[in-house]
């Protein structure tokens, strides 16, 4: 992809860094780049999707693109600004790669999917991961749903078990 910044008479090529820092400073709130954001989403350049996933005003259709991606912080920054804006199925094939950064992230704010979301669907897939991070850090989540909770009562990591006793206590 190329990109020609075009100012009077004049043309110049910018380089990736000058087009990540350039949508940086782009309006988050413009609809009329929401357009723009989509041709960039699909940018072979991770830094310049990054910076279109943290834009307020992408397409679902743009969330669902970036959802595949293949790098990690592409993602993790959607998961950060787009939590309305994420499908079950995106949040499913994101929860499958088994970052585990990326999903104790979505544990600690499983309930902010809600809109789009089972958010019961989405914790039972965080609650079967290999990592007992990510368990952990649902179990501590007062927001986790109840049954969910329940389950991690009997999970082989006693500090998941632990923090889920916690967790059913203080409701």
């Amino acid at each position: 992809m190329q990109i020609r910044l075009r100012i009077l008479e004049h043309e110049v090529q910018l380089g990736w860094e000058a087009l990540e820092s350039l949508i940086g400073n782009l309006p988050d709130d413009d609809e009329s780049l929401a357009d723009l954001f989509h041709e960039l989403a699909q940018s072979n350049v991770a830094a310049v999707r990054r910076g279109v996933a943290c834009k307020a005003v992408i397409s679902k259709e743009t969330v669902g693109i970036l959802a595949s991606d293949s790098s990690p912080e592409v993602v993790e920054a959607l998961v950060s600004a787009q939590c309305r804006k994420l499908s079950e199925s995106a949040l499913a094939q994101i929860i499958q790669r088994n970052w585990s950064g990326i999903n104790r992230q979505i544990a600690q704010n499983v309930e902010d999917y809600y809109e789009q979301c089972d958010i019961s669907a989405v914790a039972k897939l965080l609650a079967g991961s290999g990592d007992p991070s990510v368990r952990a850090t649902l179990a501590s989540n007062s927001r986790t749903p109840k049954h969910i909770v329940k389950e991690l009562l009997k999970d082989p990591d006693p500090e998941v078990r632990r923090l889920a006793q916690n967790t059913l206590r203080q409701r």
